[in-house]
């Protein structure tokens, strides 16, 4: 008897042909004809992924932005997003996390310069406490107003010395209490421009 599975099954050296499928959009469907999926190009051309829910809603987007910045965003029942993971044109990296208003409440990540920072909303959808990392490296902590604008910052300097600084509502320097690199105290208060020392005391 003659085997003929070599016309049913190829051998597996048998190099298989490559075929590509080309679309401007793809979905994927239910058994009920539910889009759960789906798989394309915004209004603007970036590329996403999109996974929906038995409802429609989309519940998870991933996208792909011209600058090349790129992003993961999960949304509740509700239509909210509440989950945020992205990484930005100017190399920062976060991941967010909101109410189920969509207000973000905490937020972890990088800064361009690669130094971590971590903001905490304790009020009205106000990020007011965030610590990260200074420039050289050294721990900060800020605190921030209803406006965004940070009032007072508690920190190491770069040689290791703690420093207290107050700023006015548009974000100027105007005072600063600390130890000096001798480790003796100083008050010293700012002219207008947050440069000149108007007054020290130590």
């Amino acid at each position: 008897m003659r085997d003929d599975t070599r016309a049913v099954f190829p051998r597996a050296q048998e190099p298989m042909k490559k075929r590509v499928v080309r679309a401007e959009e793809f979905e994927v469907v239910d058994e009920l004809g539910h889009v759960r999926m789906r798989i394309g190009l915004s209004a603007d051309e970036h590329p996403f992924f999109s996974m929906l829910d038995a409802d429609g809603s989309v519940r998870a987007r991933f996208g792909v932005q011209a600058d090349g910045a790129a992003g993961l965003a999960i949304a509740d029942d509700n239509g909210k997003v509440r989950a945020t993971f992205g990484l930005s044109s100017d190399g920062s990296a976060s991941l967010a996390f909101g109410d189920k208003n969509g207000r973000i409440r905490a937020k972890f990540g990088l800064g361009s310069d690669a130094s971590p920072t971590m903001g905490v909303d304790v009020e009205d959808g106000e990020l007011e406490h965030r610590h990260k990392l200074a420039e050289q490296g050294t721990p900060t902590m800020g605190l921030y107003d209803q406006r965004g604008k940070v009032r007072v910052r508690l920190g190491l300097a770069a040689g290791g010395a703690p420093v207290l600084r107050l700023l006015d509502a548009d974000g100027t320097v105007r005072a600063i209490v600390g130890l000096a690199n001798d480790d003796s105290p100083f008050v010293q208060f700012l002219e207008d421009d947050g440069k000149r020392p108007g007054w020290t005391q130590r």
